[in-house]
């Protein structure tokens, strides 16, 4: 069983690392059209901290019509294509993965190794 920890952690950390390397090129390259759609300005000081708050919020708004239209941002999934989206929906799924990986770590270390 220990073999299963140190797997789900070792995902667990590629899949944040790819996550935020994805977030600092979309952060640089592609969130500012967003927020001049959505705000109708670009945020002119923008951190990582806020992007990587924004980036999966737009990557879940691109990957499910329902949350889209429950946030109002359902003009952003029309207006972009489907290239441009992949990069946020890749993102989204990565973020959710690490969630995932990290629960399966709780529930490995506390009632799998109970003796």
């Amino acid at each position: 069983m220990q073999i299963f920890g140190i797997g789900v952690a070792v995902l667990f950390f590629l899949c944040m690392v790819i996550a935020i390397g994805m977030v600092f090129y979309l952060g640089r390259n592609k969130v500012k059209a967003i927020d001049r759609l959505v705000y109708g300005f670009e945020i002119p000081s923008d951190s990582i901290f806020f992007q990587n708050q924004r980036i999966p919020h737009y990557g879940a708004a691109f990957a499910w019509y329902f949350y889209a239209r429950r946030c109002h941002l359902l003009n952003i999934r029309d207006h972009f294509d489907k290239k441009f989206q992949r990069a946020f929906v890749i993102t989204y799924y990565l973020y959710l993965t690490g969630a995932l990986l990290i629960v399966f770590m709780a529930v490995d270390q506390l009632f799998l190794h109970i003796t």
